[in-house]
C-alpha cells in the first residue's frame, strides 16, 4: 500500500483529529489540514479537504493503526437511542446539506422544514424524513462508503420506501420484490430497501442474515464442514429455529426476520428469487464435473442506515459482484478451499509454492466466473474495468466535492493488485454521515420474548394484503393534514418538461395549475427526474421542445437515453408485460418549422412511451415557434385535460371554463400585488458565473476574450468574425473537434438604458435587489399570506438583470403584453395591448411584421411605466447561444475559436429599426481580456470517424465552414505528429460556398495551406454572386463535379459532413439522393432509405443552423400551415 506522504498544505482549520495515527503521523492535537494524495503511477496529485468534515470516530490511536481491521468502530449497543441533542445536531447538518444540494440553502422552504424537524424532535425525540430526503441520504450514504469500489454509480441508486410495513411477513415479501426488481434481466440494479426506523431501540426491524443469500455450512462430527464454513454459526441459528437443510454444499439459508422487536421468523426463499449459476470454463470441460455453484446476488442484509440523526436497522442493498468476489468464496482456506483441487486438475505440483499453483488456480477460476456470468447474462465487472471507473470517480469527487473517503485495503482487488491503478493511488480513509454502518449479529443481542423451545419454521406463503414492490416504491410520505390526505387520494400526475429556451417550462407550470383542479400534479425537469419512478407513475404529461437536428434539449438527453435503454431491453415483449403498462400519458411537442425535423423529439417520446406499453390518453400536440404556439398549446391543453379526466373518471365537479381560463396565466403570472422587490442583504451583485450557473442549472465557466479578426473584405456590407478565447486550460472546456460552445452574452447597453428610463417608482438601477412573491396558504380555514423569496434570479441590480439575465429583444409574448397593459395610463394604448394579449391572428401579424424588442414596445406605448418587479418576474431568461467550435485543441492548445456572422438587419422590410444579434454583436464590441461565460456541449454525432482512413466529404458554405476548420486543423496536426494508423489518412474533400471570391471567401489561405500539408485532398468553391459567372451553390458542385466521388465515398464506408442553414442542408441531402438514384441505379424509395440508414449509422452528419436573417420565407411558410387539431384517442 503506498504510504500517504507527510507533507500537507498550510491549512488552518481548527478541527483536530480525534485520535493519533502512526501511519500518517497525526496526533490527537494536530490540526486537520488539506491532505495531498499522490498517484504514483501517473505522478498526479489530488488534494483532499473533505476529510475536514469527517466525524470524530477514527479508530486509530497514537500507538496503533487499525486500517486493516474489519470492524474499526464498535456497533451501536443494544437498545441504543440517540439523545435529542445529538439528533438535532445531526439533523441540522443533514438538512442543511440536503437543501444546499438543491441550491436552496437558507430559503424559506429550508427554514420551514428545520422548524418542523425541531418541533418533531422536541415532541418525540425523532422525526420523519420525507421521501426526497430519504433518497438523498441513501445516495450520500453509498457515496460515503469508503470500502465500496462500485460507488461511482451512487447517483443511480434506487430507493424503495418500505417504512410502512408492520410484520415480518411483509418485510420478507418486500425483500423478495426488491430482489426480483434488482435482478430482472440479469442487469443487477443498485437498489436499497428502507424499512421502519429505530424508535426506542426496543422495537427494531431487522434482517439477521449478513447477506440475504448465503450457502449453509453444516458442521460434521469430525470438525469438517459441508458447505460454506463462514456460515456455520448462522446455519446453527437457523436449525435452532426449526429449519432443516438438505445437507448439500450449496443450500441457500432461509431469511431470518424480526419486526417491531418481536421474536424472529424464518422464511424459505421461493424458487424464483435466488439467482445462481453452475460454474463452467470456456476451455476446461472438467469444471462441470466439480458441480460448483455460485450465488449471483450480493445482497447485504444487516447494515444500519444512519441519516440525519435517524437510524434504520433494516436496509438491504443490492449491487453487483466484482468478479474476484466469487473466486475468493471458492478458494479462500476458510471458505470452500478449492484452490488445491483446481490446481491439481490443471496439472500443477501443489507440494511447492514456487510453482505458483495458487495463482494459476485463481486465474482459471476467475476466467470461469467471468465466462459463466456472461453465459448466464448476469452482470459482473472485472477488477481492471472497475478500478479504472473508480479512479475516474475519485478524481471527479475531488474536483466536485473536495475528496473521496477510500479504504485502500478494501479498494485494491485481491488479485492483479499492482496491475490496477488503485494500488498506486494514495487514499485517505475517514467517516462521513449519512452512512451505512455495521451492526451486531441479531442472535447475539436479541431480547427473546419466547425462547425457541420448538421449531417455528414458516413456509413461504404470499399474503393477499402484502405490500408489493410497486406500491411501496411509489409511496411518498406526505405530511399530515386534511389537504394532504385529500391530495393523496387523487390520481397523481407528473408533468415532465425539457426546454432549450424556457418556453416548455412555462407551459408546464401553466399545465400543472390546470391539472391541480382534478389531479395531484407536480412539475419536474427531465434531467432531475428519477427514471426508476416512471413505471410507478399514473399519468405522465410531457412538454418538450426539439433542438437542432431533431435532438432533445440539453436537459432532455438523459431522459431520452433512458427511454431508449428501456425500449432496447423490452424488445418485442407482450404489451401486458411491458414496463409502462400501467402508465397513461400525453405529449405536447414544441418546435419550429424553420427546421426539417419539426417537433421530432416530442414525437419520438410519444412513440417510445407507446412502444413501452404506456397508454396514450390524448393525441400528441404541436406548437410552432414561428406561428401561433401559445394558441396551439391552449387548445391542446384544454382538450388533453378533458381526456385525462375522462380516462380516470375524475374532475366531475370541475368548472372547465374556470379551470382553463388562466392557461398561461399561472400562479407565477403577474399581478401588481403578487410580487415586490426588496433591498438585498448584500451590496454587490452575485458573481456572474455563479448567477448564470444557478439560473441555467449548469456549470458555467469563464474564458477570456483574446481577439477577433474580421474575415470578410473591408468593403463587404456584411461581417464574419473569428473569435479567439483563452480557456486557461480549464478541464470543463476540453472539447473534441465538432463540439459546440455555449455562450452567455450581454444585451446592448442602449437597449438596457431605454428600459431603465421607463421604470416605475424611481428604483435606482444599480441597487442590488431581490424579488419576493406573495404566497397564500389555507390553515384551519384561515388564509395566511406570506412574502417568500422568488428564487428566479440571484441578488443583482436591475441593470445587471436586464443586461445579463433577461431577454429584452425577443418579441414580448401575449402574456407579457397583458401584464404591461395594466401599467398604461392611456386608454387607447391599454386597449391595443389588451387586444394583442389575446393572441391569435392579430398578435401573430404584429410579431411577424415588426419583430419588436421590449424597448420598441415601450417606445410605441409612451404612457407605459413598468414596475421593476414585473420585469424581474415575467421577462424570459436570456438563453445561451451555441456556436460550432472552429479550432483544433492540438493546433491551438488552451484556446477555443468560433466563426460567426455578425447579425444586423432592419425589421419591417428594411424600413424599421436596426436589430442586432445579441451574441454576435456582443462579440463584435467587447474588449481584450473580458470574461466570456461559457460551457462546452458535446456534439457526439458530428465528430470525425474513429478510423482516420475513412474518406470524408465536408460541405459548409458561409459560417458553416466553422466546425470543418476544426477538422482540417486536427488532420494537419495528426499528419505533423505522425498519428492516425501509421499515417494512413483517407481523402478529406472540402466543398465551400460564398458570394464572391474577393469579398467573403473566408479561410481561403488556410485551406490552401491545409491542402499543401496533405490534410485536404481537394477544395471546391461555389460562388453565388461572382461577377460574370452563373450562380453556383454547393449542391451544384456536388452534382456537377463530385457525383462519382460521392458514390465511391459511400461505397467505401466514407462520411459526409454538412454544416449550415436548414435550406442548404435540405438541398444537399436532396442532391446526394439524386446522385444515388442516377449513379447507383436506385429508386427514390431506395435512396431515401439509404440516406436514413447513413444518418442512423452516423455516417451522414448534419450540424444545422436555425434562421437568422432570412426569416421571411420560413415564417410565411409556417404561417400558411394551420395548427392541427388534437383529438383524444
Amino acid at each position: 500500500m503506498p504510504p500517504v506522504q507527510s507533507r500537507e498544505t498550510n491549512g488552518t482549520n481548527p478541527n483536530v483529529t480525534p485520535n493519533g495515527c502512526p501511519f500518517t503521523g497525526s496526533t490527537s492535537t494536530a490540526p486537520r489540514r488539506a491532505q495531498i494524495l499522490t498517484d504514483h503511477l501517473r505522478n498526479k496529485h489530488l488534494t483532499d479537504t473533505l476529510h475536514l468534515k469527517a466525524t470524530n470516530v477514527a479508530p486509530c490511536s497514537s500507538g496503533k493503526c487499525m486500517g486493516s481491521v474489519v470492524r474499526q468502530r464498535e456497533p451501536f449497543p443494544p437498545g441504543y437511542k440517540r439523545p435529542k441533542e445529538e439528533v438535532l445536531e445531526q439533523a441540522k447538518e443533514f438538512i442543511d446539506d440536503y437543501y444546499a444540494s438543491m441550491k436552496k440553502e437558507n430559503s424559506a422552504e429550508h427554514e420551514r422544514r428545520w422548524i418542523d424537524i425541531q418541533a418533531q424532535v422536541e415532541e418525540k425525540g425523532l422525526y420523519d424524513l420525507e421521501y426526497d430526503e430519504l433518497l438523498y441520504g441513501a445516495k450520500m450514504a453509498w457515496r460515503n462508503a469508503s470500502r465500496c469500489i462500485g460507488r461511482y454509480q451512487w447517483n443511480n441508486l434506487q430507493v424503495i420506501d418500505y417504512r410502512n410495513v408492520k410484520t415480518a411477513q411483509e418485510m420478507f415479501d418486500a425483500a423478495c420484490d426488491h430482489i426480483r426488481y434488482a435482478t430482472k434481466d440479469g442487469q443487477m440494479k443498485t437498489a436499497i430497501s428502507i424499512f421502519p426506523m429505530r424508535t426506542d431501540g426496543k422495537h427494531d426491524y431487522k434482517f439477521w442474515n449478513k447477506y440475504l443469500f448465503q450457502y449453509a455450512g453444516y458442521q460434521q462430527p469430525d470438525g469438517s464442514v459441508i458447505g460454506d464454513p463462514a456460515n456455520v454459526e448462522l446455519t446453527e441459528v437457523c436449525q435452532s429455529l426449526g429449519w432443516k437443510g438438505k445437507g448439500t454444499p450449496y443450500d441457500f439459508l432461509p431469511a431470518i426476520v424480526s419486526a417491531n422487536g418481536e421474536d424472529p421468523v424464518i422464511f424459505e426463499w421461493p424458487e424464483d428469487v435466488p439467482l445462481e449459476l453452475e460454474l463452467r470454463h470456456p476451455k476446461h470441460d472438467w469444471f462441470e464435473e466439480l458441480a460448483i455453484k455460485v450465488n449471483c446476488v450480493p445482497l447485504q442484509g444487516d447494515m444500519l442506515f444512519d441519516v440525519g440523526g435517524m437510524q434504520f436497522p433494516a436496509c438491504p442493498i443490492t449491487g453487483w459482484f466484482q468478479s474476484t468476489e466469487p473466486v475468493r468464496d471458492l478458494l479462500d482456506e476458510n471458505r470452500y478451499n478449492m484452490a488445491e483441487i483446481i490446481a491439481k486438475k490443471l496439472g500443477y505440483d501443489t507440494s511447492r509454492y514456487n510453482s505458483l499453483w495458487k495463482d494459476a488456480a485463481f486465474l482459471e477460476v476467475h476466467i470461469a466466473v467471468i465466462h459463466s456470468f456472461q453465459m448466464k447474462g448476469v452482470m459482473t465487472q472485472d477488477p481492471y474495468t472497475l478500478t479504472e471507473s473508480f479512479m475516474k470517480h475519485m478524481e471527479r469527487e475531488h474536483r466536485v466535492r473536495g475528496g473521496c473517503p477510500s479504504d485502500w485495503v478494501w479498494i485494491v482487488p485481491p488479485s492483479c493488485s499492482s496491475l490496477t491503478p488503485v494500488f498506486h493511488q494514495e487514499m485517505l480513509n475517514y467517516h462521513l454521515r449519512p452512512a451505512l454502518e455495521y451492526q451486531e449479529a441479531g442472535w447475539k443481542i436479541h431480547t427473546w420474548k419466547t425462547p425457541p423451545t420448538a421449531p417455528i419454521f414458516t413456509q413461504y406463503i404470499r399474503t393477499k394484503k402484502r405490500c408489493s414492490f410497486k406500491a411501496a416504491a411509489m409511496a411518498v410520505m406526505f405530511a399530515s393534514g386534511l389537504m394532504r390526505k385529500t391530495l393523496n387520494k387523487r390520481v397523481k400526475s407528473t408533468i415532465l418538461f425539457a426546454s432549450q429556451t424556457g418556453k416548455a417550462e412555462t407551459f408546464s407550470n401553466s399545465l400543472c395549475d390546470l391539472y391541480k383542479h382534478a389531479f395531484d400534479a407536480k412539475v419536474v425537469c427531465m434531467d432531475e427526474y428519477d427514471m426508476a419512478q416512471l413505471d410507478k407513475e399514473q399519468l405522465v404529461v410531457i412538454v418538450t421542445s426539439t433542438f437542432g437536428n431533431g435532438d432533445p434539449p440539453d436537459n432532455g438527453e438523459t431522459f431520452a437515453r433512458a427511454l431508449m435503454q428501456m425500449k432496447n431491453k423490452n424488445g418485442e415483449a407482450n404489451p401486458r408485460d411491458s414496463p409502462l403498462s400501467s402508465v397513461r400519458f400525453a405529449v405536447f411537442a414544441l418546435g419550429s418549422r424553420a427546421y426539417p425535423h419539426f417537433c421530432a423529439f416530442g414525437h419520438s417520446v410519444d412513440t417510445l412511451l407507446e412502444q413501452l406499453g404506456a397508454r396514450r390518453v390524448h393525441a400528441v400536440g404541436e406548437g410552432d415557434e414561428l406561428c401561433g404556439q401559445e394558441e396551439s398549446f391552449r387548445a391542446w391543453a384544454e382538450s388533453a385535460f378533458k381526456s385525462a379526466c375522462l380516462s380516470y373518471d375524475v374532475g366531475h365537479g370541475v368548472d372547465m371554463n374556470e379551470a382553463t381560463a388562466n392557461l398561461l396565466g399561472s400562479d407565477l403570472s403577474w399581478a401588481p400585488d403578487k410580487f415586490r422587490i426588496i433591498q438585498a442583504k448584500t451590496h454587490t451583485d452575485t458573481d456572474i458565473l455563479q448567477g448564470l450557473s444557478t439560473v441555467h442549472r449548469k456549470n458555467v465557466v469563464p474564458s477570456t476574450f483574446i481577439s477577433r479578426t474580421q474575415l470578410q473584405a473591408p468593403d463587404s456590407s456584411r461581417q464574419t468574425i473569428l473569435v479567439r478565447l483563452d480557456t486557461k486550460d480549464n478541464e470543463e472546456l476540453e472539447f473534441t473537434p465538432g463540439d459546440h460552445l455555449g455562450v452567455f452574452p450581454a444585451n446592448e447597453d442602449h437597449l438596457v438604458q431605454a428600459i431603465l428610463d421607463r421604470i416605475e417608482g424611481g428604483t435606482k438601477p444599480d441597487d442590488v435587489l431581490e424579488i419576493e412573491a406573495l404566497h397564500k396558504k389555507l390553515t384551519a380555514a384561515v388564509v395566511t399570506k406570506t412574502w417568500m423569496p422568488f428564487e428566479r434570479l440571484p441578488p443583482c441590480s436591475l441593470r445587471t438583470a436586464l443586461s445579463r439575465y433577461l431577454d429584452i429583444t425577443t418579441p414580448p409574448s401575449p402574456q407579457l403584453l397583458g401584464s404591461l397593459s395594466m401599467h398604461t395610463s392611456a386608454p387607447s394604448e391599454r386597449a391595443e395591448l389588451e387586444e394583442l394579449a389575446k393572441g391569435g391572428t392579430k398578435y401573430e401579424n404584429w410579431k411577424f411584421e415588426r419583430a419588436p424588442t421590449l424597448p420598441e414596445v415601450l417606445q410605441e406605448y409612451p404612457s407605459l411605466q413598468v414596475p421593476p418587479a414585473l420585469l424581474l418576474s415575467q421577462l424570459p431568461v436570456l438563453q445561451q447561444r451555441y456556436y460550432s467550435i472552429s479550432s483544433s485543441p492540438h493546433m491551438y492548445p488552451g484556446e477555443i475559436h468560433a466563426t460567426l456572422a455578425v447579425v444586423s438587419y432592419r425589421s419591417q422590410g428594411g424600413k424599421g429599426p436596426v436589430h442586432n444579434g445579441v451574441c454576435s454583436s456582443w462579440f463584435n464590441r467587447i474588449d481584450e481580456g473580458e470574461t466570456v461565460p461559457c460551457f462546452v456541449r458535446a456534439a457526439k454525432n458530428f465528430h470525425l470517424p474513429a478510423d482516420p482512413s475513412m474518406p470524408v466529404l465536408m460541405v459548409g458554405p458561409g459560417t458553416g465552414i466553422a466546425p470543418l476548420r476544426s477538422f482540417w486543423q486536427q488532420r494537419q496536426m495528426e499528419i505533423k505528429s505522425g498519428n492516425g494508423q501509421g499515417g494512413n489518412h483517407g481523402d478529406m474533400t472540402l466543398v465551400f460556398g460564398c458570394r464572391q471570391s474577393q469579398i467573403d471567401h473566408i479561410y481561403k489561405d488556410e485551406t490552401a495551406q491545409a491542402k499543401t500539408d496533405g490534410a485536404l485532398t481537394d477544395i471546391y468553391t461555389a460562388y453565388s454572386r461572382e461577377p460574370d459567372t452563373p450562380k453556383t451553390y454547393v449542391q451544384h458542385v456536388l452534382y456537377n463535379q463530385l457525383s462519382e466521388r460521392v458514390k465511391e465515398l459511400l461505397k467505401n464506408n466514407g462520411h459526409i459532413y454538412v454544416c449550415g442553414d436548414v435550406a442548404m442542408a435540405d438541398d444537399v441531402c436532396t442532391t446526394v439522393q439524386k446522385i444515388l438514384e442516377e449513379k447507383s441505379a436506385m429508386t427514390s424509395a431506395e435512396s431515401e432509405a439509404l440516406i436514413r440508414m447513413l444518418k442512423d449509422s452516423n455516417r451522414y452528419h448534419e450540424d444545422i443552423f436555425g434562421v437568422t436573417l432570412n426569416t421571411k420565407e420560413v415564417r410565411e411558410a409556417a404561417r400558411s400551415v394551420e395548427p392541427a387539431e388534437s383529438n383524444a384517442n
